[in-house]
């Protein structure tokens, strides 16, 4: 790691490790890649969700890049009508023993949502997106409850 990142990646650290002790759960968004400050910062989680998009893109990198050590994937986005995307999903499910059995579909009230500056559950609690939000919530309470998540 590079000293220039050693002040900033300490003061992240500290900050995680102080809310760690105050809240159960605690939710870090990273930035996609392996930069060191990702790769720092991905050791202070117990456990990680890399979200992926369908896509080619992202196919090649679930294969050329190793996912973290406590890592699982999530599918977001996934398009109901698309073959390319239908296939991929198909693919990494026999590929990839770590994705999680919940998919975010690609919704408009995610979108709308957004543009009203309020929560899905709260401005369309009765989108697909909403219930698949409450479905990967519980997924995760069930199955990360065991340990502190980060």
């Amino acid at each position: 790691m590079s000293t220039k990142l050693q002040p900033t990646l300490g003061a992240i650290a500290e900050a995680v490790q102080q809310l760690q002790g105050q809240y159960r759960w605690l939710l870090l968004d990273l930035p996609a890649g392996y930069s060191p400050l990702t790769r720092e910062l991905l050791t202070l989680c117990d456990r990680s969700l890399v979200v992926v998009h369908p896509d080619a893109n992202s196919h090649i990198r679930l294969h050329q890049q190793p996912l973290p050590a406590n890592g699982d994937i999530l599918i977001n986005d996934l398009r109901v009508g698309s073959q390319l995307q239908e296939d991929l999903y198909q693919l990494w499910l026999e590929s990839q023993p770590r994705i999680l059995p919940v998919t975010i579909h690609r919704d408009e009230a995610m979108a709308e949502c957004l543009a009203a500056k309020q929560p899905l559950g709260e401005y369309r609690q009765d989108s697909l997106a909403a219930e698949e939000v409450l479905t990967l919530a519980n997924w995760c309470l069930i199955h990360y409850s065991a340990g502190r998540a980060a």
